[in-house]
């Protein structure tokens, strides 16, 4: 019998993943950037990997048979990681569902839209080299350490209780905005922290978090688990972003994050 076709990924389509994904793994409990110099000055080298969400051929992990050939080596049939998670999705055919995958994704791309904005962008760059507001740099980078929201161990979180904290941390973020001039750099990074903040609320209100418990069974607590890695992998990259603008060293989980920008 002959061996079923492959449909992979052409090599435009998987420039596109790349880029989308801003070279970094989509994967929220990964951190690695796939992309960086090689020891010549003139060239750089990737380590990421385009995976399919459904698989390229028959007997790959999340095959669907309903798929054309079109379909399974489009885009949208793609999602991009590191070498190694790409290799684990790839092979666990049990592990990780499409639904999964595709959620993965789909907070990447929010992920990367927040913290890619031309505005934050400008004003990352702004805070760089003129550094204005270090004081006030500091109390933004204290306010998201304090928070066992984005250290504790996710099976000893309540989803209640990372509500009443996130509350608490806008609230905290709107009242640093009357220390700061309405559009400046800094103002503009407290708006995004609080956007991503407000995206997370979006993702999971569709669930009763007075009552969810943590149930490795449940796709309700699997939602939660999945939209409060995203937001912390989110919240992360911009508070190290941010960190970085001042020289500020960072304590604790976020100082993780402190690769994805020094890479």
């Amino acid at each position: 019998m002959p061996t079923p076709r492959r449909h992979n990924f052409s090599a435009p389509v998987r420039r596109a993943l790349a880029i989308r994904a801003a070279h970094f793994c989509s994967n929220p409990r990964c951190l690695k950037l796939t992309a960086g110099p090689a020891s010549s000055s003139a060239h750089g080298l990737e380590t990421g990997h385009g995976a399919h969400i459904c698989a390229a051929s028959p007997g790959g992990p999340r095959y669907d048979p309903a798929q054309n050939a079109e379909e399974r080596g489009a885009a949208d049939n793609g999602i991009w990681l590191c070498r190694e998670c790409g290799d684990i999705v790839d092979k666990d055919e049990g592990g990780y569902s499409v639904a999964e995958l595709r959620a993965w994704k789909r907070n990447h791309d929010a992920m990367i839209t927040e913290v890619r904005t031309e505005g934050f962008s400008r004003s990352i760059e702004l805070l760089r080299t003129r550094r204005t507001d270090p004081a006030l740099a500091a109390r933004v980078l204290a306010l998201f350490e304090d928070r066992r929201t984005f250290w504790a161990a996710f099976d000893a979180e309540l989803p209640d209780r990372v509500r009443r904290s996130l509350d608490g941390l806008r609230k905290d973020l709107t009242a640093l905005r009357a220390d700061t001039i309405a559009g400046s750099p800094l103002d503009v990074i407290i708006v995004g922290l609080g956007k991503t903040i407000r995206h997370f609320y979006d993702v999971v209100e569709v669930y009763d978090l007075e009552t969810l418990r943590c149930n490795s069974l449940d796709p309700e607590w699997l939602g939660f688990e999945q939209a409060l890695r995203s937001l912390r992998k989110s919240i992360g990259y911009q508070v190290a972003m941010l960190a970085h603008s001042y020289g500020i060293p960072l304590q604790g989980e976020f100082a993780e994050y402190m690769s994805m920008v020094d890479a």
